[in-house]
């Protein structure tokens, strides 16, 4: 059975650079990538965040 991660970071080209349950550790992995853009998918509330906190 495949591992589902809550979060997903990405790049601005759609790439995945890692997958966490930790949201501090998704935010260490956002900063490693921001040369790349890169930004946090928060799998279960898809909408809620995305404006202000990850994108």
């Amino acid at each position: 059975m495949k591992d589902k991660k809550r979060y997903r970071i990405l790049n601005n080209k759609d790439k995945v650079v890692g997958q966490t349950n930790d949201i501090d550790e998704a935010l260490k992995i956002k900063e490693e990538y921001k040369h790349e853009g890169a930004y946090i998918d928060d799998r279960k509330s898809k909408k809620s965040h995305r404006k202000t906190f990850f994108r």
